[in-house]
C-alpha cells in the first residue's frame, strides 16, 4: 500500500492551544472531546472498547455480523461505500462482507495516519474492492467525498459517534449527507439507545478505571503541550447521565483551588469546579427515526440486539 490509495485534501487540523485557552477561559469551563485522541488517548480508547462495562462496541460488531443477511438484502444494490471517521477499520472489515455488490470503498478521516492503517488492513482483507482513504474533516459538509459514477452508494457512520454531536450538529450533519446523496442512496448509522442509568453510568466509570484515565489524558496533553505542572490529583474523572437531557456528560472535576499559567493566561479554578470533555447523547428508536425523517430520509430499517441497547438504522434518500 502506497499514499497513492489516500487522497489528502491537508483539513486544517485543529489548534489544541488556541481551543483550549478559549475553552478554559469561558463562564462554564470546557475542552472538545476531539483532542481527547492524541496518541496516548488512541490507545486508551482500544482498550475501553474491549471492557465488559462497555457494551457499544461489542454490541454494534455483534450486529454487523448477525444481521449480516438482513442488511445484504437491503444494500444488495449498494456499489460504493463511503466511511465517515474510520478509526482502525475493524467495523469497516465487518460491515463489508454484508455489501454483496460492493466495488468501491471510501474511508474519510482526518488523521493522515489512521487512514493509512486502515487501508493497509483493508486492502489485505479485500483485495478485489477498491479501497481508498481520504483525508478530510468529514464533519465539514462541503468536504463530504461521495465521488462520481451511477451505482447506489451508501455513507457508512459507526461507533455511536453521532451521539457527540449537540442534537442541532446532528440534524445539520444529516442533512449535509442527505444533500451529498442521489436519490435512492442509501446511510447507515450507529445508534446508542436510552436504558437504565445504571447500564449506561456503568459503561463510562468501568472498574478498571481506564476510562477515567483516558479522560485525564487531557490534563496530561494540557502539561505536555503547553509545559505547565499540575500536580497528580489535581483533577478527577466524573462521569453521570443527565436524564433531563439523554445524554451522559463527562467532566474533570478540581480538587482544590488551583490556578496555572498557559501562555501568558492566568487560569482560576476553586475547588469543586469542572471542565466539560465530552457528551454522549442516547436515542429512543422513535427519537432519532424521526431525526432521520425530519432530515428528508425514508421511514429507516432499525437493526437491534435482544436488550435494544444499541441499534444500527438504515434508511434511503427517496
Amino acid at each position: 500500500m502506497t499514499d497513492a490509495d489516500i487522497l489528502d485534501l491537508k483539513p486544517d487540523l485543529p489548534d489544541f492551544r488556541k481551543e483550549v485557552l478559549k475553552g478554559l477561559q469561558s463562564p462554564s469551563k470546557w475542552i472538545h472531546p476531539k483532542f481527547f485522541y492524541d496518541s496516548n488517548g488512541s490507545l486508551l480508547f482500544d482498550q475501553i472498547t474491549g471492557l465488559p462495562e462497555y457494551y457499544q462496541t461489542r454490541t454494534e460488531n455483534y450486529l454487523l455480523n448477525d444481521k449480516c443477511n438482513i442488511i445484504s438484502k437491503l444494500l444488495k444494490d449498494v456499489e460504493k461505500a463511503v466511511e465517515l471517521g474510520v478509526g482502525n477499520g475493524q467495523k469497516s472489515f465487518s460491515l463489508i462482507k454484508c455489501l454483496p455488490g460492493l466495488k468501491e470503498y471510501v474511508l474519510l478521516d482526518i488523521s493522515i495516519s489512521s487512514l493509512r492503517g486502515a487501508v493497509k488492513y483493508l486492502k489485505t482483507a479485500y483485495p478485489w474492492i477498491g479501497i481508498h482513504g481520504v483525508c478530510t474533516d468529514y464533519l465539514n459538509p462541503h468536504a463530504l467525498y461521495m465521488g462520481e459514477g451511477t451505482g447506489k452508494r451508501l455513507i457508512v457512520f459507526l461507533g455511536s459517534t453521532i451521539g457527540n454531536m449537540e442534537k442541532q450538529d446532528s440534524m445539520a450533519f444529516l442533512r449535509s449527507c442527505y444533500g451529498g446523496m442521489n436519490d435512492g442512496d442509501a446511510i447507515l448509522i450507529g445508534v446508542d439507545m436510552k436504558k437504565d442509568k445504571e447500564v449506561l453510568e456503568r459503561a463510562y466509570n468501568d472498574s478498571s478505571g481506564i476510562t477515567a484515565r483516558f479522560n485525564l489524558n487531557m490534563i496530561e496533553r494540557i502539561k505536555r503541550e503547553f509545559g505547565v505542572s499540575i500536580p497528580d490529583g489535581t483533577f478527577l474523572h466524573r462521569a453521570f447521565y443527565n436524564e433531563d437531557i439523554g445524554r451522559i456528560e463527562m467532566h474533570l472535576v478540581c480538587t482544590r483551588n488551583f490556578s496555572m499559567n498557559l501562555d501568558g493566561a492566568i487560569i482560576h479554578f476553586y475547588k469543586g469546579e469542572e471542565i466539560h470533555t465530552e457528551n454522549s447523547y442516547k436515542y429512543t428508536p422513535e427519537e432519532f427515526s424521526a431525526m432521520l425523517s425530519r432530515s428528508g430520509f425514508t421511514e429507516p430499517e432499525r437493526l437491534t440486539d435482544s436488550r435494544q441497547y444499541y441499534s444500527i438504522f438504515i434508511a434511503r434518500k427517496p
